[in-house]
């Protein structure tokens, strides 16, 4: 028969949401205080959730807010590129993190890390990246690459919500 563990010794589960925005060939990195992320002193910007910040609130949401406050800039529209679990925490209180990765584009502001959170922040050109980033920053960016919004293109006929469906004589 097995002891159940203690409540405060099981580990807990956490995730973290992190933006791979884009500015034409570059993407943003920073350096935190604090690394939430593996694979080196340069990251993505990003936020663990925890009771403050979940509950009825939009994960999209809270990510655009950090933008703003940390770096300073607005982004388009978020859309998950990718995802990994890592282990988190200390000995003494473990804990597995799922990491959610979403691709955005730059929009607005000046870049401008704010010096509480961040140590530096940096537009590095995509391809001084390609073979020394971790894996999972690697194929986040494939990924943000393979599945980038198709431009709309202008079709002649059909309908608009503006314009009344033309046709064309031959």
């Amino acid at each position: 028969m097995t002891t159940p563990t203690p409540r405060a010794e099981r580990p807990t589960y956490q995730v973290g949401v992190f933006a791979l925005v884009q500015q034409r060939e570059n993407v943003l990195l920073v350096r935190p205080h604090k690394l939430l992320l593996p694979g080196g002193p340069q990251s993505l910007p990003g936020l663990i959730l925890d009771h403050s910040n979940t509950g009825m609130g939009i994960v999209e949401t809270a990510l655009r807010r950090l933008l703003l406050s940390q770096v300073g800039i607005s982004v388009g529209d978020l859309r998950l590129v990718g995802s990994h679990i890592v282990r988190a925490g200390s000995e003494r209180h473990p804990a597995m993190r799922l990491n959610l990765i979403f691709s955005t584009e730059y929009n607005s502001g000046i870049l401008n890390p704010q010096p509480d959170d961040l140590k530096s922040a940096l537009w590095i050109p995509r391809v001084q990246l390609e073979g020394q980033v971790p894996e999972w920053l690697r194929a986040a960016i494939q990924e943000m690459l393979t599945t980038a919004a198709p431009e709309p293109e202008l079709q002649h006929g059909g309908l608009s919500l503006f314009r009344r469906r033309s046709t064309e004589k031959s």
